[in-house]
């Protein structure tokens, strides 16, 4: 039985390790998109997200993240929601020095996912979650909540496009409620006739990003289903689906792809097992 126990212990001691090493590793995941779907001037282009960071740091200051990001010279950077961590405290240092670091050198956009919906909530009255995002524009940085703006190249655009879904359409699994292409046009309007990127945090309802008419999506939220297994992938989501649909990697629907990160931290329960942090690289190739 003490053998048995002391087996147990040391497993379990292991397994923790294992967490703590793979919550500060960082990878760069490449994917690439025919360039035929896009205007001809951005044939080449690369863009980096980001998702899913709350708030964490990969060395002081994440100089881990920011010189990865450098090294691949992106043309534009996407976040797509979770940069902050919900909590009793709006606590933006950590995001807010990343974006100084990183608008200096390229465009960033950036889409709220359910943390920032929360806090938005929550310090609505205070004005604090507005100082937010004015510091964030201050930067420079394209704030997208359910907003759009276009990228110009040669006389040519791309439209990016924030959904900013309230907290309702983030609920557990066994809870969840439809969201079709009639209830986000209410949210962000008809498809317009150019190529549109959706910053779309919730993977889930990709068929509706896809029936709207969304050219490419990006997506994070699931944190690539926090545990990764061989042939089997994620293993839950963070809305408590096992082995959910979309857990990490590029899908397709019709013409229509969606790029899920499996993004760069973690919240509540520190854990992500055989399932490295991401940097997304889309190359339109």
């Amino acid at each position: 039985m003490k053998i048995l126990l002391l087996l147990l212990t040391l497993i379990i001691i292991g397994i923790i390790l294992l967490c703590v090493i793979y919550n500060e590793l960082l990878q760069c995941v490449y994917y690439q998109i025919p360039k035929e779907e896009v205007p001809k001037a951005f044939h080449g282009s690369k863009i980096v997200v980001l998702a899913d960071l709350h708030s964490h740091q990969f060395g002081k200051k994440n100089k881990r993240l920011i010189e990865k990001i450098e090294k691949e010279n992106p043309d534009y950077i996407i976040l797509a929601g979770d940069m902050l961590v919900k909590g009793k405290e709006l606590k933006t240092e950590v995001i807010l020095y990343l974006l100084e670091k990183l608008s200096i050198k390229y465009p960033v956009y950036y889409a709220p996912g359910n943390h920032e919906e929360y806090l938005e909530r929550a310090f609505l009255e205070k004005g604090e979650y507005d100082n937010f995002i004015r510091d964030v524009k201050m930067l420079g940085v394209k704030y997208l909540a359910n907003e759009s703006c276009y990228i110009e190249k040669n006389q040519e655009k791309l439209k990016i496009t924030g959904l900013h879904l309230p907290d309702k359409f983030y609920k557990k699994f066994y809870n969840r409620i439809q969201l079709n292409e009639h209830d986000l046009e209410k949210f962000i309007g008809k498809k317009q006739e150019n190529y549109e990127i959706l910053i779309a945090h919730n993977p889930t309802y990709f068929s509706t990003y896809q029936k709207w008419g969304a050219d490419l999506v990006l997506s994070g939220h699931v944190h690539g289903g926090i545990v990764i297994l061989p042939l089997l992938g994620g293993v839950i989501s963070t809305t408590y689906e096992p082995f959910p649909k979309y857990d990490f990697g590029m899908f397709q629907n019709g013409k229509c792809r969606m790029i899920l990160t499996r993004g760069l931290g973690t919240h509540t329960i520190k854990l992500r097992l055989f399932n490295i942090p991401e940097i997304s690289v889309i190359t339109f190739h």
